[in-house]
């Protein structure tokens, strides 16, 4: 009865017991040592361990949201994608009630955003990227539609009109804050998103803002520096579309991505490296990022700038001829600045760029040392290993490219680029059976690895096999549908085949992706010759020859237009005009000296031109014999111009009768035959290129590789 009342008094209501709180408050500090348990675990890479303790953290929580993020970011770091989208799928509702927005952070985002981030992320894991889009792609509806073509006119227009509102989503999050850079010492405009304080706020405001900056506030730096996981999410989705072959899907969302945060250099990657976008569409997304960019991040636009448009060489056809390397560089001297003013040019990826710049203007010595540089710096930095291994066959230098990759199959015997590397090796030392079976275990390990197909057709090709490099070089056409080059070699092999149409088109198409390549010019020339279209073929070696004349005096670039200027020869001759073709000729031999066929090609104008010239036509002979012993074609030329010699009695009268047994088509012999093709042909060096990363010299069917 005493208990009774006692519980009376108190008006029904019972006091908790001090062990029920002690459990309580002990099961609370359990649960927040169990999360710092789980986060440092995740920052120490300890995966296994992260996993043991999420477990319990969610059954003490009860399945609080950002416990099971941290128990999925566990099982992820483990390797275990699968598990971890299947306990993700439990935090994404059916119906969106979310959307991702410019300038959300891990710091201001939902935990549903982040669910979907990451259980994107994990069925990209998985290779299911329909899934991975079907995720995300409702959550980034209105961003799309803000950001689905950035107009920067209407930017600007928002920023000088202070009637009107700014909505932070039409602008880049690096400018969508209430004030994102102050103080005129910085050079750094000051934009202000403020409508309703009063003037005397206002100016407080900028006060202790400037204030901070003083005193090294970091605050607004940290947060600049934070990812946007808007773009992280556009990125996921263009991969996923990437994965999928659906270029123009994924050049869409990767675009998306870096309009909303240029910092997302996933993205940018992506595009550089997977070849997406042709040269021209490099230079508009380069020039679109920089009107982004803020102005304090100069570093990063010199970067940008550095890494968009390695392979383009117009600048050959616009400079003048005094050609130093800011001149060069299409970035308007970006790479200087990065080594001159920024402090990065130390840097791998400054370098990286660098080293691509210069194997693309076929200057293969300077990109090797470059790229020799940073793989002595770094052994196992994979990226420079394309650029590296390809100028050391460029080089020939067979016992460094057997030891980096042998070193690399050691390291890395899971990965692409190091069977990469030992197809290279093989193909160097004309074992092109070996070369095709370690180029296809390449691409078996990464089907999506470009490259490897190349070299898979490259080594074809070397044993005149057209259909099947033709196979292996649409396989990288559809991988890398940005570049030139597989069309190029595609066109290469029709025209091997002596299939003029389809050649020329797919010449076209690769000279629609990259208009400056003169290696495409050369072969549109050579196709115009074959089909007796002079003057159009005049055109096209001409358009080399422009670029040879702007050329200085000793740049590699100049090796490349031989070819051209010995076709222009060709094409005269076809033209009956042989005192121009001679003149070509001798232009084509002091860029080559020592090339046999353009020599017994010069001796046989001279030979057609007679007289005086008979003596020189055999001197040349002579000379094209020295250096090529077995030309049958030079034997049996030298052979009747000593007789027309011995034949005639005025040395400056010549007969007629040797005009056709010289240049007519029906009783020219196959390898005269060969000596147009060669020269036509003749990669000197105008070279078959593998599109970076991982670059690669075609073998010639018939002329060893120069």
């Amino acid at each position: 009865s005493k208990r009774k009342r006692s519980v009376g008094s108190s008006g029904g209501m019972r006091t908790p017991s001090p062990t029920l709180v002690e459990e309580s408050s002990a099961k609370s500090a359990m649960i927040r040592q169990l999360r710092l348990m789980v986060k440092d675990a995740l920052e120490n890479e300890m995966a296994e361990t992260a996993a043991w303790y999420a477990e319990k953290l969610v059954s003490l929580s009860g399945g609080e949201l950002d416990d099971v993020l941290l128990l999925a970011r566990s099982y992820y770091g483990g390797g275990e994608y699968a598990r971890a989208a299947k306990i993700l799928e439990k935090l994404i509702p059916r119906q969106i009630v979310a959307q991702f927005a410019s300038g959300d952070t891990s710091k201001n985002t939902s935990a549903e955003l982040r669910a979907r981030l990451l259980a994107a992320r994990c069925w990209l894991r998985c290779n299911q990227y329909a899934t991975a889009v079907a995720i995300l792609e409702p959550a980034l509806v209105e961003l799309s539609n803000n950001f689905g073509c950035f107009d920067k006119d209407k930017y600007n227009t928002n920023i000088n009109n202070k009637q009107d509102v700014m909505d932070p989503a039409l602008i880049p999050s690096s400018a969508a804050r209430a004030l994102f850079s102050v103080g005129e010492s910085s050079n750094i405009q000051t934009i202000h998103l403020i409508h309703e304080d009063n003037d005397d706020d206002i100016d407080q405001k900028e006060n202790n803002e400037q204030e901070n900056v003083r005193q090294g506030d970091d605050t607004l730096i940290t947060e600049e520096a934070l990812i946007d996981l808007a773009a992280a999410a556009c990125c996921i989705i263009g991969q996923a579309y990437a994965a999928m072959e659906n270029r123009s899907r994924a050049v869409e969302w990767l675009q998306r991505a870096l309009m909303v945060d240029p910092k997302c250099t996933e993205a940018l990657s992506l595009l550089i490296d997977r070849k997406m976008l042709s040269v021209n569409e490099q230079f508009i997304l380069r020039d679109k990022i920089l009107q982004v960019l803020d102005v304090s991040e100069s570093w990063r636009a010199d970067l940008y700038a550095a890494m968009l448009g390695t392979q383009d060489n117009n600048h050959f056809f616009s400079n003048s001829t005094n050609n130093t390397e800011e001149e060069e560089d299409q970035g308007g001297g970006a790479i200087p600045r990065l080594e001159r003013i920024h402090g990065l040019g130390d840097d791998p990826q400054v370098l990286r760029a660098r080293a691509e710049r210069l194997y693309y203007r076929h200057d293969p010595r300077a990109a090797y040392k470059i790229a020799k540089r940073i793989y002595n710096a770094d052994p196992f930095d994979l990226r420079i290993v394309p650029v590296y291994v390809a100028s050391m066959l460029e080089l020939k230098e067979s016992h460094e490219l057997f030891a980096v990759a042998h070193a690399l199959v050691k390291s890395y015997p899971k990965h692409a680029c190091s069977w990469f590397a030992v197809g290279v090796y093989y193909l160097l030392v004309r074992k092109f059976d070996a070369a095709q079976r370690y180029f296809h275990k390449s691409a078996k390990i990464n089907p999506r690895f470009a490259p490897a197909w190349i070299g898979f057709g490259n080594a074809f090709a070397a044993q005149d096999e057209s259909e099947q490099a033709m196979a292996a070089y649409r396989s990288a056409s559809r991988l890398f549908q940005g570049s030139h080059l597989p069309l190029l070699y595609i066109g290469m092999e029709y025209l091997r085949t002596n299939n003029l149409p389809l050649a020329k088109h797919f010449f076209h198409g690769a000279k629609a992706l990259c208009p400056h390549d003169p290696a495409i010019s050369n072969e549109l020339g050579v196709v115009a010759l074959r089909q007796a279209d002079y003057h159009n073929a005049i055109q096209f070696f001409n358009n080399v020859l422009e670029l040879f004349q702007r050329l200085p005096e000793k740049a590699p670039l100049k090796l490349v237009c031989e070819s051209s200027v010995s076709n222009l020869g060709h094409t005269y001759v076809k033209l009956g005009e042989f005192s121009k073709a001679a003149h070509y000729f001798q232009l084509a031999l002091t860029i080559k000296p020592n090339d046999p066929s353009t020599r017994a090609a010069l001796a046989a104008v001279y030979h057609v031109l007679g007289g005086s010239y008979l003596h020189k036509a055999i001197e040349y002979y002579h000379m094209s014999l020295a250096i090529r012993p077995n030309d049958s074609f030079a034997a049996e030329m030298l052979t009747r111009a000593i007789k027309d010699v011995l034949d005639i009695d005025d040395p400056f009268d010549f007969p007629h009768r040797t005009l056709p047994y010289i240049f007519d088509d029906d009783r020219r012999t196959s390898h005269e035959d060969n000596l147009h093709d060669a020269t036509m042909r003749d990669a000197s060096p105008i070279r078959r290129v593998v599109p970076l990363p991982g670059d690669l010299v075609h073998a010639s069917c018939d002329i060893d590789q120069d």
